[in-house]
């Protein structure tokens, strides 16, 4: 696809964040001028050509609401008050609007045969506070509705100018979902996997997902579409083993029982975010249709060559850093602390079955 020959004026909100630079590269390297929206707590490495203007969707628009913007790109809002005052704020000044949702915004998606589409029904907000008080992230559940709350705001103050995307895991360099699994199979060794091999996965590199917003922006294209990758039918050994493909590594997969793991007092998410969703988490939120989107362009790199950009990110981070990268995604820290672990659950499996 060639660059538009009209560069846009691109407003990105929470572009420093985790998924965010991904889009701020994106939208350049398409020749766009971007502007940064944050409150300025992050650093960033953006090429000088990148404004960035430091504000607080809580009150201080000041450096965006006198001017006009081609397009607004909302990576990281939760919360509906915060569109509601950027609408306000931006009226008439806005050309097109983009909200990054989710897609665990569907009540059931194992009640649509073959997974849910856009138009499926979606999770409500049952919580006695106002909805439009709530800034800070606090439960699962109330956040799913939340979004759903955020996306109708969306619609409401950006009319016929707004495109909302609902993404599921988003993975690739910078990102700890995935980056868990071939971190930890360079180690080699025994594994410990637990869940149903052939429960499906679904997984959308971050980069593949910038680069498709953008064009879609570009194109001006309205409505809701569902960003979940594979292309393919994908299972969550087929998954692993396409990971384990890229490391020299000898390897050994146990797989356990899921109920018995949590017996052991381990949270399902403990190995990795996929085997809580395939094992008692958000119903069926691996069963997502995507040929709406794939009919708007949306295309996928291999996973071979997202899990080795990620080891490869990982790799080039601080020794230091390391460490951190990968707490909180398998919910006991960093590698060395989750494999340790994870030996004693596989002596204690192994005996287990020893003795019975």
């Amino acid at each position: 696809m060639q660059n538009p020959s009209t560069p846009l004026r691109i407003l990105i909100l929470g572009g420093t964040g985790n998924i965010g630079p991904y889009h701020v590269h994106a939208a350049l390297s398409r020749g766009h001028k971007v502007s940064v929206f944050s409150r300025g707590n992050r650093a960033s490495d953006f090429p000088a050509e990148v404004e960035m203007l430091t504000g607080d969707l809580n009150g201080n628009l000041d450096p965006i609401k006198d001017r006009d913007w081609d397009a607004v790109l909302d990576v990281a809002t939760f919360g509906p008050k915060w569109i509601r005052i950027l609408g306000e704020g931006l009226k008439g000044r806005v050309g097109h609007y983009t909200f990054i949702s989710t897609d665990s915004v569907y009540e059931n998606p194992v009640a649509n045969p073959g997974g849910a589409r856009e138009e499926g029904k979606l999770v409500d907000y049952t919580g006695t506070e106002d909805p439009y008080s709530i800034t800070e992230f606090r439960e699962v559940d109330e956040y799913r509705a939340l979004k759903v709350l955020c996306e109708r705001e969306s619609q409401k103050q950006f009319p016929g100018k707004a495109l909302i995307i609902r993404p599921t895991f988003i993975v690739g360099p910078g990102t700890g979902e995935l980056t868990y699994w071939p971190v930890r199979m360079e180690r080699g060794g025994e594994i410990l996997v637990a869940g149903d091999p052939l429960a499906p996965v679904q997984i959308i590199d971050v980069r593949d997902m910038a680069e498709w917003i953008i064009s879609m922006i570009e194109r001006r294209e309205q409505g809701i579409f569902n960003a979940v990758g594979p292309a393919a039918p994908m299972g969550f050994a087929e998954m692993l083993g396409a990971i384990r493909g890229i490391s020299a590594s000898s390897v050994s997969l146990v797989w356990v029982s899921a109920t018995w793991l949590r017996e052991q007092g381990v949270p399902p998410v403990w190995s990795s975010p996929l085997m809580w969703v395939t094992e008692g988490g958000i119903p069926g939120l691996m069963r997502v249709r995507n040929d709406k989107a794939i009919a708007r362009g949306l295309k996928f790199r291999t996973l071979a060559v997202t899990a080795a950009d990620a080891l490869s990110w990982y790799r080039s981070q601080p020794p230091d850093r390391q460490p951190q990268l990968l707490q909180g995604v398998n919910g006991i820290g960093g590698i060395e602390d989750s494999m340790a672990r994870e030996r004693e659950l596989l002596n204690a499996w192994h005996a287990h079955h020893k003795d019975s």
